[in-house]
């Protein structure tokens, strides 16, 4: 028994030593797919998405739907270069919230870990049909690239008609990603150090995937406030406005190909934003309310041109 306690406790401590990186996401198709008590939280999930994320895009596209649909460009968007070679860490998302789990079915087993796969994809599908009730009120989009000399810009362009800018569903995600683990890893009882390891590494990858938004010309400036804001009010607990301050201050701190000035300047935008939206939801009834009143006054044309304005004013 002795020899057997002790293999289980070697085997957990090399796992809590691997960084989060290094499991396999095919281990969580394997087993939320396959397992009963998964699949109907799984399957809640893809309908979910269809409906709200891919729906909403090509039926708008298609002609089916007649939803309004603006254009939330801002001027710092062009101080950001496009990067094409960012697209992986963009595409990295959906592994950034499935190497967890892979880690959690890895180490406790896939039936301990099945609660903990139910409660991810159900607060999951929640993000995704409340953004969707975004969508359905006003849909928005941005100028990007005609560039598919990549796989991947050649898979976003066919799947992704670029419709759903605000809020950032990849921001929102990414942010209530390492909340959620955040407090998921101490509940299960890892250590101190281990979640430090963990929440660092989960912490660092979300920043660099929010940066890569700006970067591949998915999201405009004006997208990630929203989602942060929206996090805010869905999970107050787990992600509040001191998480989104911190978050915000911590991007960009290596961006060689930006001036410092700029950067600046477009996190000062951000919390702008974020704590207009913030401010004005606490007497909401709904948390859409102000971001829908913000679209619905939004004029891209009108901010390119303040911003040119401004410009050569500076230069005078």
């Amino acid at each position: 028994m002795a020899d057997k306690l002790t293999r289980k406790e070697n085997r957990e401590q090399k796992i809590a030593a691997r960084p989060i990186r290094s499991f396999s996401i095919a281990r969580v198709y394997l087993n939320v797919l396959g397992r009963p008590s998964t699949i109907p939280t799984a399957y809640r999930f893809l309908f979910t998405v269809i409906k709200n994320y891919l729906g909403t895009q090509f039926f708008q596209k298609w002609g089916i739907y007649k939803i309004p649909v603006v254009k939330v460009d801002h001027p710092l968007d062009k101080k950001i270069p496009f990067t094409p070679e960012k697209v992986d860490t963009y595409m990295d998302f959906v592994n950034l919230f499935l190497r967890p789990l892979s880690m959690l079915i890895k180490r406790f087993g896939g039936h301990k870990a099945a609660k903990t796969c139910n409660e991810w994809f159900g607060q999951l599908t929640n993000i995704y049909r409340e953004a969707g009730r975004m969508y359905r009120n006003t849909l928005s989009t941005m100028e990007r690239p005609d560039y598919k000399d990549n796989f991947h810009f050649r898979i976003i362009h066919a799947w992704d008609p670029h419709l759903l800018c605000v809020p950032s569903l990849h921001i929102a995600i990414i942010v209530y990603c390492f909340s959620f683990y955040k407090a998921k890893f101490k509940e299960l009882g890892f250590s101190e150090a281990e979640c430090f390891q963990k929440n660092t590494e989960l912490y660092n990858d979300a920043i660099a995937i929010a940066e890569s938004v700006l970067y591949v010309k998915q999201h405009s400036v004006n997208c990630i406030p929203a989602a942060l804001y929206m996090i805010t009010k869905l999970y107050p607990t787990l992600f509040t406005p001191n998480d989104a301050t911190n978050f915000i201050n911590d991007m960009f701190l290596s961006a060689p190909t930006v001036a410092p000035k700029d950067r600046d300047a477009i996190k000062e935008h951000i919390s702008f934003m974020y704590e207009r939206f913030l401010l004005e939801g606490y007497a909401a009834d709904d948390w859409r309310d102000p971001v829908i009143r913000w679209i619905g006054e939004y004029d891209a044309k009108k901010e390119a041109t303040a911003a040119l304005e401004a410009e050569i004013a500076e230069e005078k």
